[in-house]
């Protein structure tokens, strides 16, 4: 087991603990009363860039309102008229500017615009039509099916935009995530499986003012005592994995969950043993792990730094400078100094600076920023489409 001490971090020692893939380089820390080391990170290119053509997405977005992420190479744009239309990365319109809305963030393979809120139009990644839809709303797909809501009620489709499960409506149903879905009914939540058989029954409440977490890493938090809003965690057959309650139903990513443990007053990471594989120091909490780092905290919500999955400090963010971290996405961790947005690497170096307003994380090794009024999109590397 691992603990994250306080007295462990050196006043003047920005990365300490061992780093990912052994590459790594050591420092000494003069700032330290004891002899000691630490070990600076490398930053890690988790996800290679892919083409793009900053110079030619400049040109097609030039004065557009909005610019949204890109997903599957593609990404939604609000023109300077108030249309919206689907680029690719290299600047190539593949849905023309004559819509209202889309659905953020694609998926798998399908595009979904709107030319008003009753009718739905489903492309492929090249901009062929392949259906539409009216009267209902919008849905992604996530196991080739898309959970579609409709007069109050929700459904699932397929990619044809056929009614799957014999036209069955909810009263209220989530996306498919790890082959499962969150269907709800008479104030309580089961679980369907991609045949659309309820596999796991309607037998769980919500935790106060928002909707259960569904499956992740095949295991899924589900609340066991409403009174006193304790989680258990569940396998897909509904069997409880282990027999430990928790206060807080963070799901399972890369592995562990993000715990508060009643007994010692901590907040840590436990594996699917229920084992507390990682605890943390006290008035300390931490987010969940995404590319093999997890953002933890102090009290008050202060950013204090990253720590790899044998819960060691790997990027410890120097006090005082950002106010708000979010989470690494392709290497690219968001930073917020109070006045702009910037991203950090993976050894904790400013590579962008904070000077813009972002509402994303990076995806397909560009994220849509926007600078003095005007929208654009920067690469991993700082370049931009401002540049152009």
């Amino acid at each position: 087991m691992k603990k994250i001490l306080s007295g462990f971090l050196a006043a003047g020692c920005l990365f300490m603990g061992a780093a990912c893939k052994n590459n790594t380089t050591k420092i000494h820390d003069g700032n330290n009363d004891k002899d000691s080391t630490a070990i600076v990170q490398t930053d890690i290119k988790t996800t290679p860039q892919k083409e793009y053509d900053l110079e030619a997405i400049a040109k097609v977005i030039d004065g557009a309102e909005t610019v949204m992420g890109f997903s599957q190479g593609r990404a939604s744009v609000i023109n300077k008229e108030g249309k919206l239309g689907v680029i690719d990365k290299m600047g190539n319109i593949i849905i023309p500017f004559e819509y209202s809305y889309s659905v953020f963030k694609y998926s798998e393979g399908i595009i979904c615009c709107h030319k008003n809120h009753e009718e739905n139009f489903y492309f492929d990644l090249n901009g062929n039509l392949l259906f539409t839809m009216k009267d209902c709303g919008s849905g992604r797909f996530f196991d080739g099916i898309a959970c579609v809501p409709k007069n109050g009620k929700h459904f699932y489709m397929d990619k044809t935009g056929q009614p799957l499960f014999g036209g069955q409506e909810w009263e209220w149903a989530d996306d498919f995530s790890d082959g499962m879905a969150l269907v709800w009914k008479d104030g309580l939540w089961g679980f369907i499986d991609t045949t659309g058989e309820l596999v796991i029954p309607y037998k769980y409440t919500s935790p106060a003012e928002r909707n259960p977490e569904g499956f992740h890493d095949g295991v899924a938090a589900v609340v066991i005592d409403g009174s006193r809003e304790l989680f258990c965690y569940i396998d897909k057959t509904g069997k409880q994995i282990f027999p430990k309650l928790y206060h807080n139903d963070s799901p399972f990513c890369e592995g562990v969950a993000a715990v508060y443990d009643r007994e010692t007053e901590r907040y840590g990471y436990i594996d699917k043993s229920g084992n507390m594989v990682i605890t943390l120091d006290e008035q300390c909490w931490g987010g969940n792990f995404n590319e093999g780092f997890a953002l933890i905290r102090k009290s008050g919500g202060v950013p204090w730094g990253f720590i790899n999955k044998s819960g060691e400090m790997v990027i410890t963010l120097p006090e005082g400078t950002y106010r708000d971290v979010e989470p690494f996405f392709e290497g690219r961790a968001k930073v917020w100094d109070g006045n702009g947005y910037g991203f950090i690497d993976t050894t904790g170096k400013l590579v962008i600076p904070c000077e813009y307003t972002c509402y994303e994380g990076f995806s397909d090794g560009l994220v849509p920023v926007t600078k003095d009024g005007k929208c654009g999109y920067v690469d991993r590397d700082g370049n931009s489409t401002f540049n152009y």
